[in-house]
């Protein structure tokens, strides 16, 4: 592959992804949904022919580097939404996260293990189909609450750490599902993972962060948080193949010193303008039409989507209606615990990566036959595709409400503010 090339995918992808971005913005829906469908307007001139993958390198394995950088860039997005995390909100919501978790992967993996049993597929393969169901694209949840400005509200923070469960669990479901690895030793290496990057680390990172400032050189504290969060992200990686979840515990263990918040223009500046919308462009790269050619795959993908949705929306939204929010019996019924409980259920329904990567393992363990894998990709392909789609426009229709409040709030504030100004310049006239 010619560096030449990569560039030009590069510049082409960014490019686009701006002006994508802008596109759907004016249409009052979050630009992220701009990316991805210039994403599969790339990805698709490779898929019909087009254009030569060996000039547009932006489809999923034509170029490591590519990879690489949307790799990069959820794992940015990861670190730049545990940043912008409130830490007590995080706890004050961590029953709900819990519950929530724990009914938003099983129930849609039971439904899943069920209606592809009544479809004629084996306990096996089909219990495989219901992982797939399992696990929540968290960059795209992030990335849109993050637009929003609702990340730092009680939703958000039990979405996310939600979603980092949701993980986790779905990693332990397919080694179970495919019988080949150790749920004891992964149980292991996630108490472990935890102990060095949340326990260790919370203690620890002041003083590395007074180290960093002690350097004196310009940008010492962002390089030196940065390769910090590099560190956490390969621990992840070679445990669990979840680069994410590294990034993510660094940047919530920073979230807690002002230091952190004051690095997140930088870290911002770098997710933002180059390797965030990298990764959404190469997300909807993944996304190809041709599988809506097969008729089989509809059927199966049909019955996946519907699943996808409405098994995440219930288990997740449910899970957190029933723990009330930690407000007690007297919010269980109150219309404002099924409207935070409806938001938490659209935040999970994006699956992307971490459902191909199941889906793979999968196949490659043969608990999805060679026979019934092009099927399962095609039809996985397609609810990624929709749920994908829908999410951002669901997301901005719950959140309305408390945009409108935001919107509101800010607008009182400038007025006060405003008035405060012109009261001040008539008294110092006096």
């Amino acid at each position: 592959m010619e560096p030449a090339w990569i560039l030009f995918t590069i510049g082409i992808a960014l490019i686009l992804a701006k002006i994508g971005d802008g596109i759907i913005e004016r249409f009052e829906l979050p630009g992220v949904l701009g990316e991805l469908l210039m994403g599969m307007i790339l990805g698709n001139l490779v898929y019909f022919g087009l254009v030569s993958s060996q000039y547009l390198t932006i489809t999923v394995n034509t170029s490591e580097v590519m990879d690489f950088l949307a790799k990069l860039g959820i794992i940015f997005l990861l670190f730049l939404g545990a940043l912008d995390t409130d830490i007590s909100m995080l706890k004050k919501t961590g029953v709900t996260a819990t519950v929530s978790t724990v009914l938003g992967v099983f129930v849609p993996l039971i439904l899943g293990w069920f209606a592809l049993m009544e479809m004629g597929y084996p306990s096996r393969e089909a219990f495989a189909g219901g992982v797939l169901l399992t696990a929540t694209s968290i960059g795209l949840t992030v990335r849109v609450m993050m637009d929003l400005g609702v990340l730092r509200s009680e939703v958000g923070a039990a979405s996310l750490s939600a979603s980092v469960m949701d993980d986790f669990l779905g990693i332990a479901l397919v080694i179970f599902a495919v019988g080949s690895g150790s749920l004891t030793g992964l149980g292991v290496k996630i108490a472990v993972f935890f102990i060095i990057t949340g326990i260790i680390g919370w203690f620890a990172v002041d003083y590395y962060v007074k180290f960093a400032e002690r350097l004196r050189v310009e940008k010492g504290i962002l390089g030196l948080v940065l390769g910090l969060m590099f560190l956490f992200a390969a621990l992840a990686e070679s445990w669990f193949a979840a680069a994410i979840e590294g990034s993510f515990m660094a940047g919530l263990i920073l979230a807690k010193l002002p230091e952190g918040k004051k690095l997140m223009e930088d870290v911002r500046a770098i997710g933002y303008g180059f390797l965030i919308p990298i990764f959404f462009v190469h997300t909807g790269a993944m996304l190809n039409l041709k599988v809506f050619e097969s008729y089989s795959a509809l059927t199966l993908a049909a019955v996946l989507t519907v699943i996808a949705v409405v098994g995440k929306v219930i288990g997740r939204g449910f899970g957190a209606w029933i723990t009330a929010w930690g407000r007690g019996r007297a919010f269980l019924f109150a219309p404002k615990n099924f409207h935070m409980s409806l938001q938490m259920g659209i935040g999970s329904i994006p699956r992307t990566e971490v459902a191909l990567v199941d889906l793979m393992v999968a196949i490659h363990g043969r608990a999805i036959p060679p026979a019934d894998a092009p099927k399962f990709i095609a039809a996985t392909l397609i609810f990624i595709t929709v749920s994908v789609l829908i999410t951002p426009p669901l997301l901005k229709w719950a959140f309305r409400e408390d945009i409108e409040k935001t919107v509101e709030s800010k607008a009182s504030t400038k007025v006060e503010r405003i008035k405060e100004t012109k009261q001040r310049i008539k008294e110092l006239k006096r």
